[in-house]
Parts: C-alpha cells; structure tokens; sequence
C-alpha cells in the first residue's frame, strides 16, 4: 500500500461542485463573451473568474479537509 501513488480527491470533489456553482460560471462566460472585441487589452474578467472558483473551493473545502487527516 505504501508503493501506491496517492490519488488527488480534490479534482473529484471540484467536479462534483461544479454543478452547484453554475451563476458564477455564467457571469462568467457572459464577460467572456461581452470582451471578446476588446483589442486595448484593458477589459478582463478576472472578478467573475475569482468568484467561479471561490464558489467552487467553497463547496470542496469541508468535504476535502476530513481526507486530509
């Protein structure tokens, strides 16, 4: 057991909590969309792309940190 390569439970969890986090995902692909013709370089989405994954590591983190131990 001890040769066996320690699986990542954290990418299930996030796949699990992805569903759960779908208006922040749709925020975010709507700013996508909205600077798609920006040529200046000066819009981005980084808030809504922070609060996506903010939601997500809201949901995996009480199931994760059990594992952990």
């Amino acid at each position: 057991m001890a040769d066996e390569e320690p699986v990542d439970q954290k990418k299930y969890l996030e796949e699990s909590c992805k569903p759960k986090c779908v208006k922040p995902l749709l925020e975010y692909q709507a700013c996508v969309k909205r600077i798609q013709g920006d040529e200046s370089g000066h819009k981005h989405c980084t808030g809504q792309y922070f609060d996506y994954w903010s939601c997500v590591d809201k949901c995996v983190a009480p199931r994760l940190l059990p594992k952990l131990k």
